[in-house]
């Protein structure tokens, strides 16, 4: 059977007027998070660096709730029940994106409120190696951005883009789902297309941006073999591509991009010899206040082809990112102590954002003995 919502009576004006300030007050307050979830009768929860915690806001009444989503879209009941939506926002120097669902059977309605900077951050605000501004240097080739959810990799690739829109004349299309951060032309121009709205699929939108004269082409996350095929073509043609993949580490971006890819492993490693210029590898650990978050990365640069002879050999690769062969790739296991040796995070979150990595957990192990405790 079906599932429908069934219409409560709306708050009056200053009930609704409160509900609406009480969501803002948050998002423009200084409190660290960067997602917010919302439903009726349960605390608010925010999310930081170390996870979901309570805020101290009074929980939201289903009246509350069913007047924000009918500001959202007048047609929201039907949307719900056709699997949720999302609406974006723009509050002060946050970009809002606000996700609406059912839950329990179609008996609560829910807002999930994912909160990110209008302007993207520099490299240098990233806190990532300055390095990494070496890859973006290239005028051709193949850029990868691996990590977990919530590890930042959205705020990274923002940043490069940011770099080259600062530094290169150059056109820069982006293919999202959905646009998290837009553009504004410094020294480069745009075109920001989302998924559903301007192109069908991930595949079609880089396949179309071939045709479009792109310098480079931003690909919000590569999650088929069309779409790595295009991915790689493209870097192959001339064009800087600048890509997320899943993956848990850098050496397993590379892997997870060639899987798409059954009995053609030896031709897609060869591709990737010549057209791989780096990969980058994060995880976000909280910091020590356990409210902000600290981002340790694994870096493989390849920009002069330190790799591209090994690239078919796991034990090889990693060996060569703890050894850092070529002095500017590193391991997760060096970027995370030398966080513990700053202060910046704990041996114990270190420790933990490995967990279920036997051998990189053991290699920091050993190498966290070296510093004493404080």
């Amino acid at each position: 059977m079906e599932q429908t919502t069934t219409p409560t009576a709306a708050p009056n004006d200053a009930q609704a007027a409160h509900t609406i300030a009480a969501i803002l007050g948050v998002v423009e307050s200084d409190v660290v998070f960067s997602d917010m979830l919302i439903s009726a009768g349960d605390p608010v929860m925010i999310r930081n660096a170390s996870g979901w915690v309570e805020h101290k806001m009074e929980p939201y009444t289903a009246e509350d709730i069913e007047y924000i989503l009918s500001t959202m879209d007048p047609a929201f009941a039907n949307l719900l029940v056709a699997g949720g939506f999302s609406r974006p926002f723009l509050v002060g120097k946050w970009r809002l994106r606000v996700t609406a669902y059912l839950a329990l059977r179609g008996s609560k309605q829910m807002l999930a409120i994912r909160r990110t900077p209008v302007e993207p951050l520099s490299l240098a605000q990233t806190g990532l190696p300055k390095e990494i501004s070496l890859m973006v240097e290239n005028p051709k080739g193949l850029i990868l951005i691996s990590g977990a959810t919530g590890a930042g990799k959205t705020t990274t690739m923002a940043a490069l883009i940011d770099a080259i829109n600062t530094t290169r004349n150059c056109h820069i299309e982006t293919i999202e789902d959905p646009i998290e951060y837009v553009f504004e032309a410094k020294n480069s121009i745009f075109s920001q297309r989302e998924v559903g709205a301007d192109t069908p699929s991930f595949y079609e939108g880089v396949r179309g941006a071939m045709r479009q004269r792109p310098d480079v082409i931003v690909i919000g996350e590569i999650r088929d073999r069309d779409t790595a095929e295009n991915a790689i073509l493209a870097s192959e043609s001339g064009h800087l591509v600048i890509a997320t993949i899943h993956a848990s580490s850098a050496y397993g971006a590379v892997q997870k991009l060639v899987s798409f890819f059954p009995g053609d492993e030896e031709a897609k490693f060869a591709a990737l010899a010549t057209s791989l210029v780096g990969v980058i590898y994060q995880s976000m650990v909280p910091a020590v206040d356990k409210v902000k978050g600290v981002v340790a990365t694994e870096l493989m640069f390849n920009h002069d082809q330190q790799f591209s002879d090994m690239l078919g050999d796991a034990a090889k690769v990693n060996m060569a990112l703890e050894n850092q062969t070529d002095k500017i790739s590193r391991s997760m296991t060096k970027s995370l102590y030398d966080h513990v040796a700053a202060k910046r995070i704990s041996k114990g979150d270190a420790l933990r954002s490995v967990a279920g990595q036997g051998a990189v957990r053991k290699k920091l192990e050993e190498m966290l003995k070296q510093i004493t405790s404080s």
